[in-house]
C-alpha cells in the first residue's frame, strides 16, 4: 500500500508536467546527490538483465520534484499496439519507495485514437485516453481510463466481482467490467479488465477528478512532446477513391421513366467494419453504408447505388468537405429493400439532390446520411447509434455507424426485405445531363 502511495504521488505529479508551474519543472542539477541520474543508472546496471527488448533513453532524462516525492523520467523504446493500430508512447519512472530504495514502474500511454486525430495533442488536463502502469517484469499493476481529464475507468490484471461507483466528484451512471487485450510495447499480449463507467457532472464539482491524470498526449515530462509519434493515420474508407459525381446528374436519370406504374426500390447495403461483431473498426476500417435507388416499370430501369464521403485524404477525412461517389461492385455484409411510393421516392431525390456540405466522422458520416435520406421518404431504419472512443463529460461519445446499423439489421426479426447473406451492389447508370 505504501509503494502505490507512492506512485500516485508521482503520478498526480505527473498531470502538472506540461503546465508552467513552479514546483513541477526540470532541475538540471539535483540537490539530492544521492538520487542523481547516475545513481540511478548503477541501480539499473544491477537489476537482472530480463528486459533485453527495453532501451532507456538515458540522454532524454528529467528530473522531477513534487510535494516532496522526486522521480527520473525517461523515454523507452517500444511502441504499443492498441485495437490493431501502433499508437502511444512508453515512459520509465525511477522514484525512492519509503524505505529510500530505487523503484522503477512502466507507463503505457495510449491516448484515444479518435480524440488524437481529431484534436491532436491536448494539455494534461484534457487528456482523453488508457495509462497502463507495469512493473519492470512487465506484470500489469493497474491503471486508468480517462476522458477530457477525468478518471472514467479503471485498469486491473481481472475483472473484481464489484461493479461499484469510482470515488470521483462525478457522478456514475452505469460502471461495467469487461475483458479486453492488447500488444504492449514489448511484444507481449496483455489480458486486462477495463471498468468504464458513464457520468453525469456534480453540479457542485469544480474540475473534476483531472489531478489524477498521470500523463497528457504532450507527453509525461513535458520537454519529450515533439518525439511523441504522431497520430494514427485514419484507416481508407471503402470506395472513398471514387471520383466525385454531381448528385443532381445522378438524380437526374430518375426522370427518364414516368412516376405512373412505375416501382421504386430503396436499398440500404451496409458493410460492416468487422463482420459477425459490433466492433466499429475492422479489417473494413469503419466500414460503410451505402445507398441504392432503383426505378423500373417493366420496360426501362434506372439504378444508382453510391455513398456520402469526405473529400479529403489522411487526417483531413475526420472533417471535410463532402461528396458523393458511387458504389458500384461494393461487398456488403447485409442489406434491406424498401418499395416506396413515387411522393417518397421523389423525397429521397430531393435529399440526395443537396446533400449536406461537410463530411465528419462522428456527427455526420456516411451512416448519417443514409439514415436521413431514407427518413427524408418515411423510411424507419433502425438505429444505427453506437458508442465510438471513450464515454465522458465533454466528450462526444456516440456516432451513427455501419457498425450499428449492421447490427440494427441483424437483430430485426421476420423482416422480408432482409438480407442478411451479404452479397455485390449492382452497377450504376451514372449522372445524366
Amino acid at each position: 500500500m505504501k509503494q502505490q502511495a507512492i506512485l500516485l504521488a508521482i503520478l498526480l505529479s505527473l498531470l502538472t508536467a506540461c503546465r508552467k508551474t513552479t514546483t513541477d519543472q526540470p532541475i538540471p542539477n539535483p540537490v539530492n546527490k544521492d538520487f542523481s541520474l547516475d545513481a540511478v543508472k548503477a541501480w539499473y546496471a544491477r537489476q537482472p538483465q530480463n528486459r533485453s527488448l527495453t532501451v532507456i533513453n538515458w540522454d532524454g532524462a528529467e528530473y522531477r520534484e513534487n510535494g516532496g516525492t522526486t522521480y527520473w523520467l525517461t523515454g523507452i523504446s517500444g511502441q504499443p499496439i492498441f485495437q490493431g493500430i501502433r499508437q502511444g508512447y512508453r515512459r520509465a519512472a525511477f522514484y525512492r519507495d519509503t524505505t529510500q530504495q530505487i523503484r522503477e514502474q512502466i507507463l503505457e500511454i495510449i491516448p484515444d485514437g479518435l480524440t488524437l486525430q481529431r484534436k491532436g495533442n491536448l494539455p494534461a488536463n484534457q487528456f482523453t485516453g488508457r495509462i497502463f502502469v507495469y512493473s519492470p517484469d512487465n506484470r500489469l499493476l493497474h491503471g486508468g481510463v480517462y476522458a477530457a481529464g477525468k478518471l472514467i475507468g479503471l485498469i486491473r490484471s481481472r475483472a473484481p466481482q464489484d461493479t461499484g461507483k469510482l470515488k470521483t466528484n462525478l457522478l456514475a451512471v452505469d460502471c461495467t467490467w469487461y475483458q479486453d487485450a492488447y500488444a504492449d510495447g514489448d511484444g507481449g499480449v496483455t489480458v486486462y479488465a477495463e471498468k468504464v463507467c458513464n457520468y453525469e457532472l456534480d453540479g457542485g464539482a469544480s474540475g473534476g477528478f483531472s489531478a489524477g491524470v498521470p500523463a497528457s498526449t504532450g507527453g509525461i515530462g513535458g520537454g519529450s512532446a515533439p518525439n511523441l509519434p504522431p497520430a494514427p493515420v485514419v484507416s481508407n474508407l471503402p470506395g472513398e477513391s471514387g471520383p466525385a459525381v454531381n448528385p443532381k446528374n445522378l438524380m437526374l436519370c430518375f426522370g427518364s421513366i414516368p412516376d405512373q406504374g412505375a416501382t421504386m426500390t430503396i436499398t440500404v447495403y451496409v458493410q460492416e467494419p468487422f463482420p459477425g461483431t459490433s466492433f466499429n473498426i475492422g479489417p473494413n476500417s469503419v466500414g460503410h453504408t451505402a445507398i441504392g435507388m432503383t426505378k423500373s416499370n417493366g420496360q426501362n430501369s434506372v439504378t444508382q447505388v453510391f455513398g456520402f464521403y469526405p473529400d479529403a485524404t489522411g487526417l483531413d477525412k475526420l472533417h471535410a468537405s463532402s461528396k458523393i461517389a458511387l458504389n458500384n461492385a461494393l461487398d456488403y455484409n447485409v442489406s434491406i429493400t424498401y418499395t416506396v411510393t413515387a411522393d417518397n421516392f421523389n423525397k429521397i431525390v430531393n435529399y440526395v439532390s443537396n446533400p449536406p456540405p461537410t463530411y465528419d466522422l462522428v456527427t455526420f458520416n456516411c451512416t448519417s446520411f443514409a439514415f436521413y435520406a431514407c427518413q427524408a421518404g418515411q423510411i424507419s431504419l433502425p438505429d444505427p447509434t453506437t458508442v465510438v472512443g471513450l464515454l465522458g463529460p465533454g466528450i462526444q461519445p456516440h456516432a451513427m455507424t455501419p457498425a450499428g446499423l449492421g447490427e440494427g439489421l441483424d437483430n430485426l426479426q421476420d423482416a422480408a426485405n432482409l438480407n442478411k447473406n451479404g452479397g455485390i451492389t449492382p452497377l450504376s447508370k451514372g449522372p445524366c445531363n
